[in-house]
C-alpha cells in the first residue's frame, strides 16, 4: 500500500506544472517583504484549481491596496527596461504569457508585453534564475502607484495570474536596475513539499517528455525574436487577455500555444516548437 502511495505521489509531482511570480514579489507571496499574513501556498496553482474558487482579478488581493501589506515591492521608471521572473513546481514546457499594468486599482489592465509561446521557457528549468524575462515599462504610464500583473496560459486551458504593487517614477536614477529574487533551491524545495501535501489538490498537466512526444509532428524551426515596437500610448494599449476562467473565452488545448488577438506593441515571439492559435469564444474586453 505504501509503495502504491509513493507511486501515485510520483505521478502527481511529475505531471504537475505550476509557476508563480517571484519578482516583483506579488501580494501574498513568501518573499513579499510587506506580508504579515501567512504566505499563499496556492499562488502557483491555476485559478479555480483544487476545488477552490479563485477571486478575480489578482486572486482577491486588491483589497490590500492602501494597507501596509499592499505596499510597493519594486520601483520602476516609465520607459525603462526591466525584468520579471517566475518560479514554481514545473514550467509545463511552455505556454504564453502577458505582463501589464493597472493604474485604476484593478479596474482595467493594459498590456505591456506579450510572450507568444515558450513562456515559461521550456528549457529554463523551474527556478527564477532560468525564468527571467525582459520588458519595457510603457513610456507614458502615469507616475505613481500601479499594479503589475503577470498572466500565464498553458496548454491545458488553465489560467494563472499574480499581481504586485509597484511604484512608477519619471526618474531613471530612482528605478530598480537589477533583478531581485529571494527564492533559492532550499526555499523552493520547502515550497514544493508544502504544495504536494495539500489535501484534495489534484491539478495535473503533461510532463515535459509527454508534451514533446505529443508535439513530434508539429515541431518546426523558429527563433525567438522581438517584434518591432510601435508607438502606442498607454491608454490606447489593448487590455490583457482573460480566458479560461468560466467567462466563455478559451485558449488552445494541448496542441498549440496562445496567440493573442491583440498583443499590443511589444511582442516576444517564442521558439516555434508549437503552433500558435488565437483563443475562441467570447474574448472581447
Amino acid at each position: 500500500m505504501l509503495a502504491s502511495l509513493h507511486f501515485l505521489w510520483f505521478l502527481f509531482t511529475a505531471a504537475s506544472g505550476h509557476m508563480q511570480l517571484v519578482y516583483p514579489p506579488p501580494f501574498g507571496a513568501e518573499n513579499n517583504p510587506h506580508r504579515t499574513d501567512p504566505a499563499d501556498e496556492f499562488l502557483q496553482y491555476p485559478f479555480n484549481c483544487c476545488g477552490r474558487a479563485t477571486e478575480f482579478p489578482c486572486r482577491g488581493y486588491l483589497k490590500l491596496l492602501g494597507t501596509p501589506q499592499g505596499a510597493s515591492t519594486a520601483t520602476w521608471a516609465a520607459g525603462s527596461r526591466q525584468q520579471w521572473n517566475i518560479s514554481g513546481i514545473g514550467n509545463h514546457y511552455g505556454g504564453s504569457c502577458q505582463v501589464g499594468f493597472s493604474v485604476d486599482q484593478g479596474k482595467t489592465f493594459h498590456v505591456a508585453t506579450s510572450y507568444q509561446g515558450n513562456c515559461p521557457k521550456r528549457h529554463g528549468g523551474n527556478d527564477a534564475s532560468g525564468q527571467t524575462f525582459d520588458f519595457t515599462v510603457p513610456a507614458d504610464i502615469p507616475i505613481g502607484d500601479a499594479i503589475f500583473a503577470w498572466t500565464w496560459y498553458n496548454r491545458e486551458q488553465e489560467f494563472n495570474m499574480n499581481c504586485a504593487a509597484v511604484s512608477i517614477t519619471g526618474d531613471f536614477a530612482t528605478a530598480d536596475v537589477t533583478i531581485q529574487s529571494s527564492f533559492n533551491a532550499s526555499k523552493q524545495s520547502s515550497l514544493d513539499s508544502q504544495i504536494y501535501s495539500k489535501d484534495g489538490c489534484i491539478c495535473t498537466c503533461p510532463s515535459q517528455e509527454i508534451s514533446k512526444r505529443a508535439m513530434h509532428h508539429h515541431h518546426h524551426k523558429g527563433g525567438v525574436h522581438i517584434q518591432e515596437r510601435r508607438d502606442v500610448s498607454f491608454n490606447d494599449r489593448p487590455g490583457m487577455l482573460f480566458a479560461d476562467i468560466n467567462n466563455g473565452c478559451f485558449t488552445p488545448h494541448t496542441t498549440a500555444e496562445t496567440r493573442f488577438a491583440d498583443p499590443g506593441p511589444d511582442v516576444v515571439e517564442g521558439d516555434g516548437e508549437y503552433p500558435l492559435e488565437t483563443p475562441t469564444g467570447d474574448c472581447g474586453h
